[in-house]
C-alpha cells in the first residue's frame, strides 16, 4: 500500500514538474500577442524590447513575463527621444487566468528604469503617448484590453527619473529612486504600504534650486477603501534631508470633487534638521555641524479640491535661538529667529496671507534683518517689508567653509517698501513707500576655478518709489574694467506685474575682454582661436517686458581674434530686439560703421544690419569672419585694403553662426589697390600668357557693385586694370559654391611673352606666304570663362576674339586668294552642317527652356502651397494663443503670467512649425529648379557636341 502510494505520488510529482515546465511554453505565444495588441490599441510611441522569457519558477504558483531592454521611443515631436529605457521589466500573472481571455497582473517588478519626462513650451508632453479614442457612439468595445490589474505588488529599484518642463521653467531629477507598494487592489478595503526613497533629489523653478542632491525618503501605510475611494493617513513619514515631517488624514474622492483633511508637522524640533534643507550647508560638512534651537513646523490642507476651487491651507514655522557652527571655523552663524504664517482659510487665492513677521540672523557679529507681509496677492497685493543688514565679506570664511575661495568688501543694504499694487499701477508713487540703499565697497573675489579675479571697487545704488538709482559701479573682471551708471524705473510694476522695466545707463571701459568669459578655464586663452564669429555662443533671446538704453564708449574690446579699438555708439533692447545705433569702432587696420538689429522671436535669431567699412584689411577680415571665409574663399590670398558699404539681412543659427542661405544683401565694394597672389586664375592668365608676372594679379581702382540673395552672389560687370592690362569681369556664385563668372582682358601685344608673340608672328607669316599683308594688332583680346566649385574651380582662356579680329581676316584673304583651289562642294557641307547644327541647338533650347519654366511654374505652386498651409497653423496658432490669454483674463496676476508666457510660447512654436514648412517647401522648389537646370544645360552641351561634330566631319571631306 505505501509502496502504491509512493507510486502515485512520484508520478504526480513528476506530472506536474512536467506542466510546471510545459506550461510556460505552451502560452508563450499567446501572452506575447497579448502584450503587441495591447501596445498597438493603447499607445502612440515606438516600443521595442531586445528579448523576453516566460516562467513559473520564480513566482510559483503564477507565471511571470519578463522583458529585457524595453524601450519606448516618442513619435511626431518627440520623434527619437526615449521616454521610458526599462533594462528589466517583470510581471507575474495569474495562472488561471492565463486559460481565458483576460490575463490578471498581479504584480510588476521594473529594475534600473530609466525615465525623461519632457514637456515642450508649447506644453506638449512626452508622457502623453495613449492613444485618443475617437468612437463617440454607443457600440460595444470590441478591443477590451487583454490585460486586467489585479496588483498587489508594484516595485521599482534603483531608477534614474528626469523631468523637464519648458513651459513653467521646471525641473526634477531623481537618481536612484527606489519604490515598494504593497497591498491588494482587489480588495474593497484594503492596507496600502509603501516605502519610497531617492538618494539625490533636486528640484528648480523658475531659475531657483529648491532642492540640490537631498536625500527624500517617504513611508507610508494608508487605509484604503476602494469602495468609496477614501484614503486614510496614520502618522506617514516624509523626510528631505534630516527633515522629516508626519502626515495625517483622509482625502476622499468619492466622485468628481476631492476632499481633503490633512495635517502637518515636523517630527523634531532640533533646528539641525531644518537646517539640512540648505543644500549649501547639507553638502558642505553637515554632520559636523554644531546647532542650538528649537524648530516649529506645522500646517493643514482642508477643504474641497476641483476645476473651481481650492483647499485652504496654514503653515507655520518657528525658529527660536537658532544657530550653527562648524567646529574647524572660528566664528558661529547664532541669534537665528523665523516667524513665518501662511494662511488661507476657505480656498480662495486671493485670501491667502504671507507674513514673515521676523527673520533675523547675526553672521560672525553681522546682523541680518528681514520682514514680509503680502496680502489679497490676485485682486490687489498689499506688500510691505524690510531688507537691512551689513557684512564683512572677508568674516564669511570665518563661519562658512569656503575652499579654494577667497572673499573681501564690505556689503551694505538698508530698504523698507510699503505699497499697493493699485498705488503702482496707478503710478501714485506719493502713496509708495519705498526708501533705501544697496552698498558694496572693495569688494574682491578669487576663485581656483575661475580664471580672472572678480572686483567691485564701489557700487552705490538708491531706491525710491519711482526708479532704482545705480549712482555708481565700478567692476573688474580680470583685465576689463567697466564702470556703468544709470537708472531703471518702473522696477516696481516690472517685479510684482510683470509689466515694463525701464533704464537708461552709460557704460563705459578701458579693456573688455570678452573672450576671458567664453573660457571654461584659464587653459583656453593659450589655444589657437577659431576663425569662427562667435566661438560657439549660445543665441540669447531679448526679453520683451525690458526697455534698456546704454550709451557705451569702449576704448579696447577683444572678441574672438577680434581687437576694436575707441568703440562708441547706443545700445537698446526693447520690444524684444536688441537694436545698436551709430556703433563705431577701429578694427582691421581700418574703421567701422554700423548699425544692427538682432532679435529672437521666431524660430532662428534674425540679424538686420547697415555697414560702411573704411580701408579695412582684405585677409585680416578673412581671418576674422567665417562668413567671409565661405563665401569669398579667395579673400584669404588677397594683400591690400578694401572699404565697404554693405546692407545685409539673414539668420543666425542658435549658436549665432551665419545661415548661409538667408544672406540678403547688396552693397559696394572699392579699393585703391589690391594684390591676389597663389591663385589658380593667375597661374592660367601667367601660362596663357607665355609671362610668368601675372601670376600675381594686381588690380588698380576696383570698384564692384555686388548683390546677395539667398547667399547667392552676383557681380555687375566691372572694369579695371592688372597693371598695364584692362580688365572686364561680372557674373555670379551660388550658394552650393559652383562658379560662373567672364572675364575680357584687352592684353597689349607688349604684355605678351615670347613664345606667344611667336605663335602669332606664324600667323602673320601664314598671310604675307598667301599675299596678305598684315601686322600683329596693338590690342589683342583674351576671354576667360571661371566656371566649377570655389574649392574646384574650371578656367578657361581663349583667342576666340582675336580670332576674329585677326587670324579670320587671314583666312579670309587666304581663302579669297586661293578661292579657286577650295573645292565648292567642301563649302556647302560645311553650310548644311551648320544649319544642321542651328536646328539642333535652337531645338534644344527651346525644349531646355520649356524644361525650366515647368520646373520654375511647379516650385512657385509648392512655395504658395506651403505659404498657404503655414499662414494656416499661424492664424491656428496665434488664435489658441490669444484664447489662452483670454481664459486667463480676471483670475489674478499669477494666472494672467502662467497664460501669457504658455501664449507666448505657442506662438513662438507655431512660427516655428510655419517656418519649417516654408523652409521645407523653399528648398523643395530649389532642388527641384535646380535638377531641372543642371538637365537643361547638359541638353544643351549635349546639342552643341552633336552640332560641332557634324561641323568638323563636314571640314575634313
Amino acid at each position: 500500500m505505501i509502496k502504491k502510494i509512493l507510486k502515485i505520488s512520484g508520478i504526480s510529482f513528476l506530472v506536474l514538474l512536467i506542466l510546471l515546465i510545459v506550461l510556460p511554453f505552451i502560452f508563450k505565444d499567446k501572452i506575447l500577442q497579448f502584450v503587441k495588441d495591447e501596445i498597438n490599441n493603447n499607445l502612440n510611441a515606438k516600443v521595442d524590447f531586445k528579448d523576453y522569457s516566460i516562467g513559473i519558477f520564480k513566482t510559483f504558483p503564477n507565471l511571470y513575463v519578463e522583458l529585457d531592454q524595453l524601450s519606448v521611443v516618442g513619435v511626431n515631436d518627440f520623434e527619437g527621444d526615449t521616454l521610458a529605457f526599462l533594462p528589466e521589466f517583470t510581471a507575474s500573472l495569474d495562472i488561471m487566468s492565463v486559460f481565458g481571455d483576460q490575463i490578471k497582473i498581479k504584480s510588476i517588478k521594473l529594475d534600473k528604469p530609466i525615465v525623461n519626462l519632457l514637456v515642450l513650451k508649447n506644453g506638449k508632453a512626452n508622457s502623453d503617448i495613449a492613444k485618443e479614442t475617437t468612437d463617440t457612439t454607443q457600440t460595444t468595445d470590441t478591443t477590451a484590453s487583454h490585460f486586467a490589474m489585479a496588483l498587489k505588488k508594484l516595485e521599482l529599484n534603483e531608477a534614474i527619473i528626469k523631468y523637464n518642463d519648458e513651459s513653467m521653467n521646471m525641473k526634477f531629477y531623481a537618481q536612484n529612486l527606489n519604490f515598494l507598494l504593497k497591498g491588494d487592489l482587489t480588495d474593497e478595503h484594503t492596507t496600502l504600504k509603501t516605502e519610497t526613497s531617492i538618494d539625490s533629489a533636486s528640484f528648480s523653478f523658475d531659475g531657483i534650486e529648491y532642492l540640490k542632491k537631498a536625500l527624500v525618503k517617504i513611508n507610508s501605510d494608508i487605509d484604503a477603501d476602494l469602495v468609496n475611494f477614501t484614503f486614510t493617513f496614520s502618522k506617514n513619514e516624509l523626510s528631505v534631508n534630516e527633515f522629516k515631517i508626519l502626515v495625517d488624514g483622509k482625502i476622499a474622492m468619492p466622485k468628481d470633487d476631492i476632499d481633503i483633511d490633512l495635517t502637518y508637522a515636523a517630527e523634531k524640533t532640533d533646528f539641525k534638521t531644518l537646517l539640512s534643507l540648505v543644500p549649501a550647508i547639507y553638502l558642505n560638512g553637515f554632520n559636523d555641524i554644531k546647532t542650538t534651537g528649537n524648530v516649529k513646523f506645522d500646517g493643514k490642507v482642508k477643504g474641497i479640491y476641483n476645476d473651481k476651487s481650492m483647499p485652504g491651507f496654514n503653515l507655520n514655522l518657528h525658529v527660536d535661538n537658532g544657530s550653527f557652527k562648524y567646529p574647524s571655523l572660528p566664528a558661529a552663524v547664532n541669534d537665528i529667529i523665523i516667524n513665518l504664517v501662511v494662511d488661507n482659510k476657505d480656498g480662495d487665492p486671493d485670501h491667502t496671507i504671507i507674513d514673515l513677521k521676523k527673520f533675523h540672523m547675526n553672521m560672525a557679529n553681522n546682523p541680518f534683518d528681514a520682514a514680509v507681509y503680502v496680502s489679497t496677492p490676485i485682486s490687489n497685493a498689499n506688500l510691505k517689508g524690510i531688507l537691512k543688514g551689513k557684512l564683512d565679506l572677508a568674516q564669511v570664511q570665518s563661519f562658512y567653509p569656503m575652499q579654494g575661495v577667497n572673499m573681501k568688501g564690505i556689503a551694505d543694504m538698508d530698504v523698507v517698501y510699503e505699497t499697493t499694487m493699485a498705488q503702482v499701477e496707478a503710478e501714485k508713487y506719493e502713496e509708495i513707500k519705498a526708501v533705501g540703499y544697496l552698498k558694496l565697497q572693495n569688494f574682491e573675489y578669487k576663485a581656483n576655478d575661475l580664471p580672472y579675479i572678480v572686483a567691485i571697487p564701489d557700487m552705490q545704488t538708491e531706491v525710491s518709489p519711482t526708479y532704482f538709482d545705480l549712482k555708481n559701479l565700478l567692476l573688474q573682471l580680470g583685465k576689463s574694467d567697466l564702470n556703468l551708471k544709470g537708472k531703471v524705473e518702473n522696477f516696481m510694476a516690472y517685479l510684482f506685474k510683470d509689466q515694463l522695466l525701464k533704464g537708461s545707463f552709460t557704460l563705459n571701459s578701458t579693456v573688455l575682454n570678452i573672450n576671458q568669459f567664453l573660457s571654461s578655464d584659464e587653459s583656453s586663452t593659450n589655444t589657437t582661436p577659431a576663425t569662427t564669429d562667435t566661438a560657439a555662443m549660445e543665441a540669447p533671446s531679448i526679453p520683451k517686458n525690458i526697455d534698456f538704453a546704454f550709451q557705451a564708449n569702449i576704448k579696447q574690446l577683444l572678441y574672438d581674434n577680434l581687437e576694436l579699438a575707441n568703440t562708441s555708439g547706443k545700445i537698446i533692447m526693447k520690444e524684444g530686439i536688441l537694436d545698436l545705433q551709430s556703433l563705431r569702432f577701429n578694427t582691421l587696420d581700418g574703421s567701422i560703421d554700423m548699425s544692427a538689429q538682432y532679435s529672437y522671436t521666431n524660430i532662428l535669431p534674425e540679424v538686420k544690419m547697415k555697414m560702411n567699412l573704411k580701408e579695412i584689411d582684405i585677409k585680416k577680415t578673412s581671418d576674422a569672419f567665417s562668413m567671409v571665409k565661405n563665401m569669398v574663399p579667395i579673400a584669404e590670398k588677397c594683400n591690400g585694403k578694401v572699404s565697404m558699404g554693405i546692407d545685409l539681412q539673414m539668420n543666425m543659427s542658435k549658436t549665432l553662426d551665419p545661415v548661409l542661405n538667408t544672406v540678403d544683401a547688396q552693397g559696394q565694394l572699392s579699393t585703391k589697390s589690391i594684390v591676389v597672389e597663389n591663385t589658380e586664375l593667375g597661374k592660367k592668365i601667367a601660362a596663357f600668357l607665355k609671362n610668368n608676372q601675372y601670376e600675381k594679379i594686381a588690380l588698380d581702382n576696383l570698384n564692384v557693385a555686388f548683390k546677395i540673395e539667398k547667399g547667392n552672389i552676383t557681380i555687375e560687370p566691372v572694369k579695371t586694370k592688372m597693371g598695364s592690362i584692362p580688365i572686364e569681369f561680372s557674373g555670379s556664385q551660388n550658394i552650393d559654391q559652383t562658379l560662373n563668372y567672364e572675364m575680357l582682358m584687352n592684353v597689349p601685344k607688349q604684355a605678351l611673352g615670347n613664345q606667344a608673340n611667336e605663335i602669332i608672328g606664324q600667323w602673320m607669316g601664314m598671310a604675307s606666304q598667301n599675299g596678305v599683308n598684315l601686322k600683329t594688332p596693338d590690342i589683342i583680346p583674351i576671354k576667360g570663362l571661371i566656371g566649377g566649385t570655389l574649392t574646384k574651380p574650371d578656367i578657361k582662356l581663349n583667342l576666340k576674339n582675336m580670332a576674329q579680329n585677326t587670324v579670320e581676316t587671314v583666312k579670309e584673304a587666304v581663302t579669297q586668294k586661293i578661292n579657286e583651289e577650295v573645292d565648292k562642294a567642301k563649302a556647302e557641307a560645311i553650310k548644311k552642317a551648320q544649319e544642321q547644327a542651328d536646328k539642333l541647338y535652337k531645338e534644344a533650347d527651346a525644349k531646355a527652356t520649356q524644361l525650366v519654366n515647368a520646373a520654375q511654374n511647379a516650385a512657385n505652386q509648392i512655395n504658395q502651397t506651403a505659404k498657404t498651409t503655414a499662414d494656416q497653423v499661424r492664424k491656428e496658432g496665434y488664435d489658441k494663443a490669444a484664447q489662452l490669454e483670454k481664459e486667463a483674463e480676471g483670475k489674478g496676476p499669477i494666472a494672467k503670467k502662467l497664460a501669457k508666457e504658455s501664449a507666448d510660447k505657442l506662438r513662438k512654436e507655431t512660427d516655428k512649425k510655419a517656418a519649417d514648412i516654408e523652409n521645407k517647401a523653399q528648398q523643395e522648389s530649389l532642388n527641384k529648379v535646380n535638377q531641372a537646370q543642371t538637365e537643361a544645360n547638359n541638353i544643351r552641351n549635349q546639342a552643341k557636341q552633336q552640332g560641332d561634330k557634324l561641323i568638323e566631319e563636314a571640314k575634313k571631306k
